[in-house]
């Protein structure tokens, strides 16, 4: 058969290793610590892993010699490799070039039958024998006079599949060079693949093997290191089905102690860029060696060049294989069980898993099913409570809250239900207004009496709201706020720089507060600030303070400092403030329609006011509807009414109705007869209380008091130290005088 041609490469290299074992002489120099590198009919820069250390020197030899030519072939080809050689002729080397280690690599392929011999060998081009290859290459190792012959790869193309027939003459042909590891690599013709081919000889020569954490890193490559690490080159390349790589190899010993020294290596590395290389990847090796990302380090193990730790970053990459496997059977099961409405199976999975990835998910399911059962009853007669009383807030907190959640289908269809319901949007225009108005007592109504109550925690916040606000206002609303809110009727009662200093904690506290820049208003009214004053109100008004509009109105109505009233606009802001419950507001109506201020509204009107907010029980509306029936302004004259409603207004503390109540009572009215006593007293109440009307009353018209009237205040005056008179019931400077000096003394306190 027909040898196939290829071009092939023959390649030794020779490192010396050991001392060199011929005599010498001090003036003659050895190859001892020399390293050489011999090519043949091949790029010596194949699968080289960067620049050689300086010391390698590179060796081409154009062909394998014949047994005869050997000495002479390598003899010329040492010489050729440097400009000056020395070396030592002896008897058995003529050509003196005895060298270190060897280390051979032999490309070749293997043809047909050639007449006797059998499978013939081709190697550069020239066709041989099997016998004739054998005698050749152990000539050639012979030539290179070799102190050890450490490792043989030969790289055979094997187009007709003649390797497994021709191994034992293979064998024959190279056991006699001696070799201590021959590898023997079937692959693809190195004409037709792409790329270099693995070059295991040259990471084995530059100690790789036995470098961390390939080997000991003792600094000598053993042949069990040396194996090791072949073997794991080739299946590397195999498995990640490189062009070049072999189908198939063989590796044979020629030496059986696995102690056997390959290579050695010096303090220098033969290639100090694979070195380079090397530490990148053993620094990534290490980190993906506690990474738990497979993918990652499939990634290295599929690209790296060296592959440090590769049996470990297998390893690893398995176990994570098997332990997301077992994650996918656990997940598996757990999303079967995890809907368990009893323990039973969740038990069984914590018992018997072996990640046990959800047992936090599983004990807590556990405790949730205990706590659902022991919540049940309750749970359920609540929800059916609640279904029955149409209370949808506690509908909603039920389902966010329920534990057991039998019904939570229902509840939800319940929910749905209620929020359609026309009761609900009625419910919160209502509540809104209420809020609005900032009414809190209309809120807490509302609470109270909703049915549905969608708006309950909207209610309670505002509610919280108003009375935290209203409690912070309270004590600034006292000192300057108006009478129905417990403050000072007249502007000129307010003690402004405490009322300020009041009223600023509580703005500093919640700072806006519109109850309190209300009650600021006044105070800048009193002051004379009535721009500022009409601001306080407006923000007072604009937040929904009844109390503001009835200031804010009464501001239009008396301006003071020479400003013309705005009857019209008092109006309107009257009306407001009373629809939202301001009396103040009441009462600036009551005052501009009884004075008939604004057209087509009179004293009718201005009673009907007073009345709806006397029966409500304001002490001031109760003053005016009894005034408006004493004089029948806008109501029939009714003495009797007027006695009721200004004694109301006395009872509540109302002192201004006092003198009004005892003018009744001083002469009688209709139905009504004269009581000189509770006149009396009613006047000296009021004078006791600082009301400017019975002051007057006591003092300038003290002669149009009755006798018996007037003799109640003289003994009243005597009791008080302030009259030396006789108690004769005649009025006069004297009695005068003293109602002065005690309406003085009182004002004074």
């Amino acid at each position: 058969m027909a040898l196939r041609s290829l071009v092939t490469a023959f390649s030794t290299v020779l490192t010396l290793a050991a001392p060199f074992a011929a005599a010498q002489t001090e003036d003659v120099k050895t190859s001892e610590g020399a390293s050489r590198l011999v090519f043949m009919s091949a790029d010596p820069s194949e699968g080289r892993p960067g620049n050689a250390a300086p010391d390698l020197k590179v060796l081409a030899l154009p062909e394998l010699p014949e047994a005869g030519e050997a000495d002479v072939e390598v003899l010329a080809a040492l010489l050729r490799s440097s400009p000056v050689s020395t070396f030592i002729a002896t008897p058995d080397s003529p050509s003196g070039a005895q060298t270190g280690d060897l280390h051979l690599v032999l490309d070749a392929t293997l043809g047909g039958a050639s007449g006797e011999s059998g499978v013939s060998v081709e190697v550069g081009g020239e066709s041989m024998s099997m016998q004739a290859f054998g005698e050749r290459l152990k000539a050639l190792t012979d030539a290179l006079n070799p102190e050890r012959r450490q490792t043989a790869y030969i790289r055979l193309s094997d187009p007709e599949d003649h390797f497994a027939g021709a191994l034992g003459q293979l064998r024959s042909a190279i056991d006699p060079a001696g070799f201590g590891m021959s590898v023997l690599m079937v692959g693809v013709d190195a004409a037709t693949c792409e790329g270099a081919r693995s070059p295991i000889h040259y990471t084995l020569i530059g100690g790789l093997a036995d470098g961390a954490p390939f080997g000991d890193d003792n600094g000598k490559t053993t042949l069990a290191e040396a194996m090791s690490w072949v073997q794991a080159s080739l299946e590397r390349d195999v498995a990640r089905e490189a062009p070049c790589a072999a189908r198939y190899s063989l590796i044979l010993r020629g030496d059986q102690d696995p102690e056997r020294v390959l290579v050695e290596t010096g303090g220098q590395p033969l290639f100090p860029e694979m070195e380079t290389a090397v530490y990148r990847e053993k620094f990534q090796s290490l980190f993906l060696m506690t990474s738990s990302d497979s993918a990652q380090i499939g990634e290295f193990l599929d690209s790296c060049t060296y592959c440090p730790n590769e049996s470990e970053l297998t390893a690893r990459q398995q176990e994570i294989g098997e332990r997301q496997l077992a994650l996918e059977l656990e997940k598996g099961i757990w999303d079967e069980i995890r809907g368990d409405d009893t323990p039973g199976r969740i038990e069984v999975y914590l018992s018997n898993c072996q990640l046990c990835a959800y047992r936090d998910e599983a004990e807590a399911a556990i405790t949730q099913l205990a706590a659902a059962e022991e919540a049940r009853t309750d749970e359920n007669d609540l929800f059916r409570n609640l279904v029955a009383s149409n209370d949808l807030p506690g509908l909603r907190d039920w389902i966010d809250t329920c534990i057991a959640c039998d019904f939570i289908d229902d509840a939800r269809e319940a929910v749905a239900t209620l929020e359609n319901d026309s009761r609900v949007e009625e419910e919160l225009s209502a509540l809104k207004a209420a809020i609005e108005a900032r009414n809190a007592d209309e809120v807490e109504s509302w609470l109270a009496s909703c049915e549905i109550c969608s708006g309950q925690d909207e209610a309670q916040a505002a509610l919280d709201d108003l009375v935290a606000q209203a409690e912070a206002a309270r004590p600034c609303v006292e000192a300057a706020g108006l009478p129905q809110q417990g403050g000072p009727r007249l502007l000129t009662d307010i003690d402004q720089s405490a009322a300020r200093a009041t009223c600023g904690a509580a703005l500093t506290r919640f700072p806006g507060n519109p109850l309190a820049v209300t009650a600021l208003g006044r105070i800048e009214q009193a002051a004379g600030n009535m721009t500022e004053a009409q601001a306080a109100y407006e923000a007072g008004m604009e937040a929904g303070i009844p109390a503001a509009y009835g200031l804010a109105a009464h501001s239009l109505y008396a301006p003071g400092n020479g400003t013309v009233a705005d009857y019209e606009g008092a109006e309107q802001l009257a009306v407001e403030g009373m629809r939202r419950g301001d009396w103040l507001s009441g009462e600036v109506l009551t005052v501009l329609y009884s004075r008939e201020l604004i057209d087509g509204k009179g004293p009718a009107e201005a009673a009907e006011i007073a009345l709806e907010h006397a029966e409500a029980g304001n002490p001031v509306a109760q003053f005016f509807t009894g005034y408006f029936y004493r004089i029948g302004s806008g109501v029939p004259a009714n003495d009797r009414e007027a006695v009721r409603w200004l004694q109301a207004a006395v009872d509540r503390g109302y002192t201004h109705a006092n003198s009004f109540l005892a003018e009744i009572y001083e002469d009688g009215g209709e139905g009504v007869p004269a009581d000189a006593d509770v006149a009396g007293e009613l006047y000296w109440s009021a004078l006791e209380a600082g009301d400017p009307t019975a002051t007057d009353r006591l003092s300038s018209q003290i002669n149009d008091r009755p006798s018996p009237v007037v003799r109640v205040i003289q003994t009243r005056l005597q009791q008080a130290g302030v009259f030396n008179g006789r108690v004769d019931g005649i009025g006069g400077n004297a009695t005068a005088s003293a109602v002065l000096r005690y309406a003085a003394s009182v004002q004074g306190q």
